[in-house]
């Protein structure tokens, strides 16, 4: 659980929202970190995360400083090390350059050294389109069980190899009002990695569906 509760902040936007992943909810202190957190919600490789995990520390001018970094990310990979991240938007970055180098270079030795990989993540690694489609997916997270329409989707894509979103609810029903109630279960499969698509791609009626690997 997180080291340092993170106190209402009248500058940033502060709040929580649900991991699945986690089964809890997890605290942010921005938003560039609510939509990191976010990422890694449906990064496949990534086995859990915590926010504000540990407290570390740094000497600058001459004093011990407490520094508690803004997340940890387990692997499922277990050659892969844990990896401590620092969310920072990139202006603070270039202001602060000289300050940040000095203390980030010593937590990084630090963890080198207690077998930990850091890595400092701006808006550049964070805002892009898998986000928002990650945005879009996260809406039907929690769909209601329903495996009678689970497998006549994955039954068509099976059976298509590839098929698109638009031709998929054709399949799964030729009565409109039909189709519609397939859709949010299409995206929660897709949201649940049971089926795949390409989340580099703005996603759209044209986005093309294929069975994820483990389900091939």
């Amino acid at each position: 659980m997180p080291v340092r509760k993170i106190k209402m902040n009248h500058f940033s936007v502060t709040g929580v929202f649900y991991s699945f992943k986690n089964d809890r909810h997890i605290e942010f202190e921005s938003s560039l970190e609510r939509d990191f957190f976010l990422l890694l919600e449906m990064d496949e490789s990534v086995e859990s995360y915590e926010e504000q995990p540990v407290t570390l520390y740094y000497t600058y001018l001459n004093r011990r400083t407490p520094y508690t970094p803004d997340c940890i990310i387990h692997y499922f990979d277990d050659d892969k090390l844990s990896c401590i991240v620092e969310v920072k938007p990139s202006k603070v970055i270039k202001d602060k350059k000289v300050f940040l180098k000095q203390k980030f270079e010593q937590i990084e030795q630090y963890l080198y050294e207690n077998d930990m990989d850091f890595k400092l993540i701006t808006e550049f690694d964070i805002r892009t389109q898998r986000l928002e489609n990650c945005k879009y997916l996260y809406g039907f997270a929690d769909v209601p069980s329903n495996p009678e329409y689970a497998d006549t989707i994955t039954n068509i894509v099976q059976k298509a190899k590839e098929i698109s979103f638009s031709n998929l609810q054709n399949l799964c029903s030729e009565d409109k009002y039909i189709q519609a109630s397939y859709t949010p279960y299409i995206w929660h499969l897709i949201y649940k990695r049971h089926l795949y698509i390409d989340m580099d791609q703005a996603i759209s009626n044209n986005s093309i569906i294929r069975l994820s690997h483990g389900n091939v």
